[in-house]
C-alpha cells in the first residue's frame, strides 16, 4: 500500500480490503455515537461512511450489526515487566482485551542488565500487532546514592537512547525530589529529554504547591502517581497530563471521575495500567478495566473512550493513532455495548487479531529472550538475618517500618526482648524482619530492618521483583526460613519463593533478568494463582500477594522504604538508623 493508492480508495476510485458494516462508532472527535460503515484499505482507514450514505464495496465485510466501533486503547505508561511475561506473550496478552497500542518503561530490566535489557525490550516488540513504543528509563537507579542496580544510567546514556526507533520520551523522573532541587544527574537527564524535544514523564505522588510549580517548570509534565481527586485537579490546573491509573496496586480512575465531573473542559487526561499481575490480567481485563470504573462513575462513554484512546495518542504524537478517521491505522475494537468495554473482534492494522477474548492471529516471537543468570549472590545463612546489638538485655526500643493495606509506609517504635545481644524469638505476631540482599554482584552485606503491619502468620517470602533496583528483597518471621527463601530464589535463577516451616511451598520462576517468564502468561498466571493460595494460608493478603514486598524497595515512593544501601527517608532522601546491626 502507499498513500498514493490509499486516497485512491478514499475516492473510490479502488477496491476497499474490508468494510466494517451495521454498526454503530464513537467519534473521539466530537462525543458523536453515531451508525457508520468504516472502510479499510492495507492497514489504515480510507472512509467513514456516516449512515451508510456512501454504499462501501470491498474484497471482505465484516458484520458490525449490534455492535459499536471504538478506536483501539492506548496504555500511556505501562511496565510489561510487571506482567511476568515477554513482550510477544504481553501483546498476546492484552489485545483480545482491545489494547493495541501501548508506550513501555522498560527501568525494570534496565536496572538489571542496563541498556542490553532496553534494547532486548525493543527487539522483542519489533513488528508485533500491538504498537510499543518506548520511554527511555530515567530511573536505573531511581537514587543512586542511596541504592544500587545493576546498571546506571546518566544523561549522555539517555541521549543516545532517545535517538532509537520508537522511542517517544523519558520514562517517569520518579526522583521528584531531584528534579525540585535541580540536583546534577536528574537534571541533566530532563535537560537530554527536553533537548531531544521529546516528553518528559512524571512520577509525583502527593506533590503540590510550589514544589508540584517547580517539576513542572523543569519541564515534566505528566503523572500517573497522584493519590486523590483533589491532587489531579489541581495539576491538571497547572497544564499537566494525569493519567488515570487502574490495575492489581492502585485505583485511581475512581479520583479521575470526580476529577474531570469538576472541570468544565477536561482536556490534558488519559488512561494507564502501569502495573497488573499476570493473573489479575486474565481475570480483570487490562484498559478497558478502567474505563469500566470510569463508566460506572458515570462518566459520559464517548469521553470514557476519547480518554483511552485518542487523548494518549495525542500526548505522544501519534498522529496516526487513537481514532476512527480516513488515513488513520486501522487499529479498531468492537464491544456490545458500554456496560463492561469487553471486545467482541479487535483488529490491529486493519486485520482481525481476537475475537471472543482470544486470540486469532498468530506470530513468531521477533527475539528470544536473555535467559542468563542475573543473580549473583554470595553464600547466604540464617547469620546475615539475625537482630543483634552488642550487650543489649531484655526490653529495647527500636526503630521499625510500619506498613498500611494501602502499602503506605512510616516510621514506628516497636519494643523487643534480648538476650546476650540478640533478637529473643518468636517476634510478635505483626512483625517480621525486612531485608534487602545485594544481587548484582555487590560486595556489601544485605540491609536489615524491622517490619510491622505485613499480615504473614509465619514464614519467609523472597523475590527478586524488587522495585525498582531490583535486589532481592526477603520477609520473614525467622532468620532461617529467610535464609532458606533466599537460596530457593537464587537456585531458581529469579523469581518468587515462599518458604514455611522450612520447606518451599510455593515458587514462580522469572528467569528473564529475574523478572519475566519465557512461558505464554496462561501458565505464568497460574504459577501466581498458586502462589497466592499458599501465601494467603500465611497471612499474606491484598489483590497479589506474590508481590506484596516488591514496592516497599522503592526509595521514592511514600514515606519510609529499604534499599540495599539501608533504610531511607523518602522525602529527605537520607538514611535512618534503625538502632540494630
Amino acid at each position: 500500500m502507499t498513500r498514493q493508492t490509499l486516497v485512491e480508495a478514499a475516492r473510490g476510485d479502488r477496491l476497499l480490503d474490508l468494510a466494517i458494516r451495521g454498526g454503530q462508532m464513537v467519534n473521539v472527535f466530537t462525543g458523536e455515537i453515531a451508525r457508520a460503515d468504516i472502510g479499510i484499505f492495507g492497514d489504515r482507514i480510507a472512509v467513514v461512511d456516516f449512515g451508510g450514505a456512501f454504499g462501501l464495496t470491498a474484497r471482505e465485510e465484516l458484520d458490525a450489526r449490534g455492535l459499536i466501533a471504538v478506536p483501539g486503547f492506548v496504555d500511556t505508561h505501562v511496565h510489561i515487566e510487571s506482567t511476568m511475561v515477554t513482550p510477544p506473550n504481553f501483546a498476546r496478552a492484552v489485545l483480545p482485551f482491545g489494547t493495541t497500542t501501548v508506550v513501555i518503561d522498560p527501568h525494570e530490566i534496565g536496572n538489571v542488565t542496563g541498556r542490553a535489557g532496553v534494547e532486548y525490550m525493543l527487539r522483542a516488540s519489533e513488528g508485533l500487532p500491538l504498537r510499543v513504543f518506548v520511554t527511555v528509563p530515567s530511573s536505573v537507579p531511581a537514587v543512586p546514592r542511596i541504592e544500587t542496580a545493576g546498571a546506571a544510567f546518566d544523561a549522555d546514556d539517555v541521549a543516545d537512547m532517545l535517538a532509537w526507533p520508537r522511542v517517544v520520551g523519558v520514562a517517569e523522573l520518579m526522583d521528584y525530589p531531584g528534579i525540585v532541587r535541580q540536583e546534577a544527574r536528574t537534571a541533566a537527564i530532563a535537560e537530554a529529554g527536553l533537548a531531544s524535544g521529546k516528553n518528559l514523564e512524571g512520577h509525583a505522588p502527593l506533590l503540590t504547591g510550589r514544589e508540584l510549580a517547580a517539576y513542572l517548570a523543569a519541564g515534566v509534565d505528566s503523572e500517573h502517581e497522584s493519590r486523590a481527586a483533589a491532587e489531579m485537579i489541581e495539576k491538571m490546573r497547572l497544564g499537566m497530563w494525569v493519567y488515570g491509573r487502574e490495575n492489581t496496586f492502585r485505583h485511581t480512575a475512581a479520583f479521575l471521575a470526580a476529577a474531570v465531573k469538576a472541570i468544565p473542559a477536561p482536556w490534558n487526561v488519559a488512561l494507564c495500567t502501569d502495573d497488573i499481575d499476570p493473573a489479575d490480567l486474565l481475570l480483570n481485563g487490562h484498559m478497558d478495566r478502567g474505563m469500566r470504573v470510569l463508566l460506572d462513575a458515570g462518566v459520559d462513554p464517548a469521553m470514557v473512550v476519547r480518554f483511552a484512546t485518542l487523548n494518549g495518542a495525542v500526548r505522544y504524537g501519534l498522529h496516526d493513532l487513537g481514532a476512527i478517521a480516513p488515513g488513520k491505522r486501522a487499529d479498531i475494537v468492537l464491544v456490545e455495548s458500554f456496560a463492561d468495554f469487553r471486545a467482541k473482534i479487535v483488529l490491529a492494522g486493519g486485520q482481525v487479531v481476537a475475537r471472543d477474548g482470544a486470540m486469532v492471529a498468530t506470530f513468531a516471537d521477533p527475539a528470544p529472550p536473555p535467559l542468563d543468570n542475573t543473580v549473583r549472590i554470595g553464600p547466604v545463612s540464617a547469620d546475615l538475618f539475625r537482630l543483634r546489638i552488642p550487650g543489649a538485655q531484655g526490653d529495647v526500643a527500636l526503630k521499625c517500618i510500619d506498613i498500611d493495606p494501602n502499602r503506605t509506609t512510616r516510621l514506628g517504635e516497636i519494643a523487643l526482648r534480648f538476650e546476650d545481644g540478640e533478637c529473643v524469638f518468636p517476634l510478635p505476631d505483626d512483625v517480621t524482619l525486612l531485608s534487602v540482599v545485594p544481587r548484582h554482584g555487590q560486595p556489601h552485606p544485605p540491609t536489615l530492618a524491622l517490619l510491622r503491619g505485613l499480615p504473614l502468620r509465619e514464614g519467609a517470602l523472597a523475590t527478586t521483583v524488587a522495585h525498582d533496583s531490583h535486589n532481592l528483597i526477603v520477609a520473614g518471621r525467622h532468620p532461617a526460613e529467610m535464609a532458606a527463601a533466599v537460596q530457593e530464589v537464587t537456585r531458581l535463577g529469579g523469581g518468587v519463593a515462599l518458604v514455611v516451616s522450612g520447606e518451599t511451598v510455593a515458587t514462580v520462576r522469572l528467569p528473564v533478568a529475574g523478572l519475566m517468564s519465557d512461558l505464554p502468561v496462561e501458565k505464568i498466571a497460574a504459577e501466581v494463582r498458586a502462589f497466592n493460595e499458599q501465601a494467603r494460608a500465611v497471612g499474606l493478603g491484598g489483590a497479589s500477594p506474590v508481590l506484596v514486598i516488591s514496592s516497599l524497595a522503592l526509595p521514592v515512593a511514600p514515606f519510609v522504604r529499604i534499599t540495599d544501601r539501608g533504610v531511607v527517608d523518602t522525602l529527605t532522601q537520607e538514611f535512618i538508623a534503625m538502632g540494630v546491626a
